[in-house]
This record gives structure tokens, C-alpha cells and sequence, in this order.
């Protein structure tokens, strides 16, 4: 499968990836249903490491774009989806848009809380709980605090608020890899993570909302001090 080299310059490597994906959809030579070539294979015909290949098919996945399916690497998404996400990652990435990400982040988050707590089924709180659950039993697992939001996104019956949580959760990813991998960290994120459960469950949307936003200046101020070199949480 002729994929176009890509060079290991911004954007990222990820970004570079996608962009091949679609040329090589756009060409007609893989179509949405079909595999990529081996992780070998496919890190020669695009000219990249095979290291910074696996971190970024790991992020294709998280998005959704690429699927695991036995040994093999699916492509799920048309192609108008691939360029969606492109242009979201792309703006989300740049630093001028910094703080209307956050106030975005915020205004979903709290939003899906709200309506988890009007509309969040017996089924629904039971995934949540056992989200919390997870992330009790293994504290170093970033994805099991991703999970939980996505399922609280789910909660909330809007497909829209879900499909917009996952596009933000990719400029996330990185992010809450750094922020797991310090001592401490993850229990906070668990605390804030089983108050906002608890208050989801007796749809106390006063207490959901504040237990939302507790969590999100936690992981704001995290990336903060990354940013500016300080003390981080």
C-alpha cells in the first residue's frame, strides 16, 4: 500500500500519519473497513520510527480512527471524519487557543455531568462505578480515568456532547499520561473522580457541576505548572 514519506517535523508525527491515512483513502488504495500494512512495514513507507509510529497508532486508537482487530490495524473512519479530527487536533494544539480550550472543556464537562444526573440510567451509574472501581484497583491506569468521563459522557444521552468529549479527550491524551505518572496524582484524580459519582448517582447537579470543575483546575493546574516550570500538583 503506497503510502506518501512523511518527515519528523511539525506537525506531529500523529498529525503526519493522518494525513497519509487520508491520501491513501482520497487515492482509492485503502478504503474505510480496510487494513494498514504491518507496524514494520507501514514505519518504512512512511519514514518515521517505529517508536514515535506506535505512540501515535496507540493515539489513532484512542480516537477511533483505527481499530485493533485480532493482529491487524483497521481503518474505521471515512474520510471527512480523519480531516475533522485533523483540523480539531491541529486548532486544539495551538497556543493561542489555550484558554478557549479550557473554558470549552469546562462548559462540556459540567454539561455532561448535568444531564447524567437528569437522565443516567441504573446502567449507566453502574458503569460508572465501575470505572471508579478500576481505577481503584489500579491507580498508574490513565485510561480508566479517561473511561470514566467518556461514560459519564454517555450518561448524558446527547450523542453530540459524546462525540465532542472524544475529539477533546485526544488533546488530553498526552497529558494525562505526564499527569498519572506522578506520585500521588492519580488518587487525587480517583477522589475527585468517585465525588463526582456519588453526587452523578443521587443527581445532586449542584454537587456534580462543583466535583466537575474540583476535577478539571486539578489537571489545569497541572498543565499550567508544566508549562511555566513550577511545582506541579
Amino acid at each position: 500500500m503506497p503510502f506518501e514519506k512523511v518527515k519528523q517535523v511539525a506537525p506531529k508525527v500523529s498529525e503526519l500519519v493522518m494525513q497519509s491515512i487520508l491520501k491513501a483513502i482520497d487515492s482509492g488504495t485503502i478504503e474505510p473497513g480496510g487494513d494498514l500494512l504491518p507496524e514494520r512495514d507501514l514505519a518504512i513507507e512512511l519514514g518515521v520510527g517505529r517508536g514515535s509510529l506506535r505512540e501515535c497508532l496507540a493515539i489513532l486508537e484512542f480516537m477511533g480512527i483505527i481499530e485493533s482487530r485480532s493482529n491487524r490495524k483497521v481503518v474505521v473512519k471515512t474520510a471527512d471524519s480523519i480531516r475533522k479530527a485533523i483540523a480539531f487536533v491541529r486548532l486544539s494544539e495551538q497556543e493561542d487557543v489555550g484558554s478557549a480550550f479550557g473554558e470549552f472543556r469546562r462548559f462540556l464537562e459540567t454539561a455532561t455531568a448535568h444531564l447524567a444526573c437528569e437522565r443516567g440510567t441504573a446502567e449507566d451509574f453502574r458503569a460508572l462505578r465501575a470505572c471508579v472501581d478500576r481505577m481503584e484497583d489500579d491507580l498508574t491506569d490513565p485510561d480508566a480515568d479517561r473511561e470514566f468521563h467518556a461514560v459519564l459522557a454517555r450518561a448524558s444521552h446527547n450523542d453530540l456532547f459524546v462525540s465532542l468529549l472524544d475529539l477533546a479527550d485526544t488533546r488530553l491524551l498526552t497529558l494525562r499520561l505526564r499527569f498519572f505518572s506522578l506520585p500521588g496524582n492519580p488518587e487525587k484524580a480517583l477522589a475527585c473522580n468517585r465525588a463526582i459519582c456519588q453526587a452523578v448517582v443521587a443527581r445532586d447537579k449542584r454537587a456534580a457541576k462543583r466535583e466537575m470543575e474540583l476535577y478539571l483546575r486539578l489537571i489545569e493546574s497541572f498543565a499550567a505548572a508544566e508549562k511555566t516550570g513550577g511545582a506541579l500538583v
